[in-house]
């Protein structure tokens, strides 16, 4: 039986954010991070340094120098304050927001002591970690106002939040993962999230988050041990002999079930092991012992990373295939399905014996099992490949003259519906190209054409309490920098691979990284049609128009040339 069929043993309680509104790219959530004493002595060592105002500065060097003083967290911002005067550096919230911009800002003067700064903005990170990345060449005005103090310049009016350059973002920021469940709570989804480096307060902060609730694209597929409104009664979480101790508000914990309280550990233990230093996590309630049940939360059975299996499907001389290990091997009892000119076949990673592919037209979309005839189960215009979820659904779009549309057809024979539309409002006038699962259940991958240009956004799926699908949530857009995205793998929990089909061209492949970092996948390959990747497995081959089966090696692929296997897929 089929993992979505497990009875959720808690009830899922989602911590509530706002909604993203729209089909944009940016991400609004309320509710500050919050400060807190020190986690562990001593000052964080930076690489950059800021630099205190000089006497006799001009306006446009004070405004540049408080911007690039934005690296510096040391004592709340001490210098950066320095560029300010008393009652606006005594009002100015340095942690609303962090933009990160490429080249030098531009600074001009407006009049009446007022300046705007413009700057080529490549992302966003909000008071909770969350970034928006912005399409390439976005740029963006902040305004300043000064005024004299004795004589010097300074800021009597400044934007919240800091501002710090693409160059130095690495070395003052770093990406930390915090997880909730998807709503049967059978896999850790993560939320990637970034936060100053080695900085005092980095558990309270991740912390913090967490409590507050997943990112606004992720709220309607996921759910969390906390309860909404579990604040912390202590306002930090120091790390004690490699324990950070978390003390929670007594009131959200008061009830909590064995289960629950063990929840609530796995997720705290997901945020917090990665970091240095911290070895274990530790629940007080009001800074008082918070009994835990005597189990490891191994127990929960609860997949952190899940991997798919090493063989693909594929077709050759118009039958599927599966592929092993450079082997080709044939599937027993198909029925003959040369006539339908199978072609893009899928395979889930829960179940065996049950595959999906499209006709030669793609149009239409069939189950194929051994021992019986292929099943019609979906038919529509310019489907896409199917994509195949751990919950019993394959999954696939089709492009009618009013938009997108995107459909479910039950693979698991058990389940009561057996094929319907799922709602997904913001493709309305646009084509999807490519659109995939992820192991969790809870994300989607789509590749949409929006008047001609490529777009790449990740979606949460809504499902309802038995694990149906019901919609796509609004999406974030993530940004490609290599590769023109035409279609979409999942390569690991937290990053895709992207290309586009050309029959005479060379063109990379990219990995897309949810933490923004983009790289190319080797050199580019001429006539490319087909990508496989293994969600887990880090592993990729690639499929060329005279060259049906190259393995990444490297910066490199390797043709082997004993495997004639076409359009192959690994499970997903």
């Amino acid at each position: 039986m089929l993992r979505h069929r497990l009875t959720a043993l808690i009830a899922a309680l989602s911590a509530v954010v706002l909604f993203a509104a729209g089909c944009t790219p940016m991400l609004p959530t309320d509710g500050p991070v919050g400060t807190s004493e020190p986690d562990v002595g001593g000052d964080p060592a930076y690489n950059i340094q800021a630099r205190s105002p000089v006497e006799g500065m001009s306006p446009d060097d004070i405004v540049l120098g408080f911007i690039n003083a934005g690296v510096e967290p040391s004592s709340q911002y001490e210098v950066a304050r320095e560029y300010m005067t008393e009652e606006a550096g005594a009002e100015w919230i340095s942690g609303a927001r962090t933009l990160v911009y490429a080249g030098d800002p531009n600074v001009l003067a407006m009049g009446d002591d007022t300046y705007s700064v413009q700057m080529e903005v490549e992302s966003a990170i909000d008071e909770s970690g969350i970034m928006t990345q912005f399409p390439e060449g976005q740029t963006q005005t902040e305004e300043f106002r000064l005024e004299e103090v004795d004589g010097e310049w300074r800021i009597a009016e400044a934007p919240e939040g800091t501002m710090v350059t693409s160059g130095s973002f690495a070395t003052v920021y770093e990406a930390h993962t915090l997880s909730f469940y998807d709503p049967q709570r059978l896999y850790a989804v993560p939320d990637i999230r970034w936060f100053r480096s080695n900085r005092d307060g980095i558990t309270t902060e991740i912390v913090s988050a967490l409590l507050e609730g997943p990112a606004a694209y992720l709220e309607p597929a996921v759910s969390s041990a906390f309860s909404n409104g579990t604040a912390l009664q202590r306002p930090s979480v120091p790390v004690e002999e490699g324990v950070a101790v978390v003390d929670l508000d007594p009131e959200h914990l008061r009830g909590a079930s064995n289960q629950e309280r063990l929840l609530m550990q796995h997720q705290l233990e997901l945020a917090l092991l990665d970091l240095p230093g911290v070895r274990a996590v530790e629940i007080t309630a009001g800074q008082a012992e918070y009994e835990m049940p005597d189990q490891s939360t191994d127990a929960l059975g609860i997949e952190d990373r899940p991997s798919v299996g090493n063989t693909q499907v594929g077709v050759l001389d118009d039958t599927l295939v599966r592929v092993q290990d450079l082997q080709t091997l044939s599937i027993g009892s198909l029925p003959d399905i040369s006539d339908l000119e199978p072609q893009k076949p899928a395979l889930p990673a829960e179940a065996e014996e049950i595959f999906a592919f499209l006709d030669g037209e793609g149009e239409e979309l069939y189950h194929l099992r051994p021992h019986r005839s292929p099943d019609l189960v979906l038919s529509g215009e310019e489907l896409t490949r199917p994509s195949m979820d751990n919950f019993g659904w394959t999954w696939s779009a089709s492009n009618e003259d009013d938009g997108a549309h995107v459909h479910v057809a039950a693979y698991d024979e058990t389940l009561a519906q057996t094929a319907l539309e799922v709602s997904a409002d913001w493709l309305v006038d646009l084509e999807v190209k490519s659109l995939r699962i992820a192991q969790d259940g809870a994300r989607a991958a789509v590749v949409v054409d929006d008047g001609g240009e490529s777009r790449l956004y990740l979606a949460g799926v809504v499902r309802d309490s038995s694990g149906t699908p019901r919609g796509l949530g609004e999406p974030i857009a993530l940004q490609t920098t290599t590769a023109e995205p035409g279609d979409v793998r999942w390569l690991e929990q937290d990053a895709l691979v992207i290309w586009s089909t050309s029959d005479d061209s060379a063109v990379e492949v990219e990995r897309v990284n949810l933490n923004g970092s983009n790289q190319s996948l080797g050199s580019p390959l001429l006539g490319l049609q087909n990508v496989s990747a293994g969600e887990g497995l880090r592993t990729v081959f690639a499929e060329r128009v005279d060259a049906p089966y190259n393995s990444r090696s490297g910066d490199s692929w390797d043709i082997n040339e004993e495997v004639e296997v076409r359009d192959y897929a690994f499970p997903g």
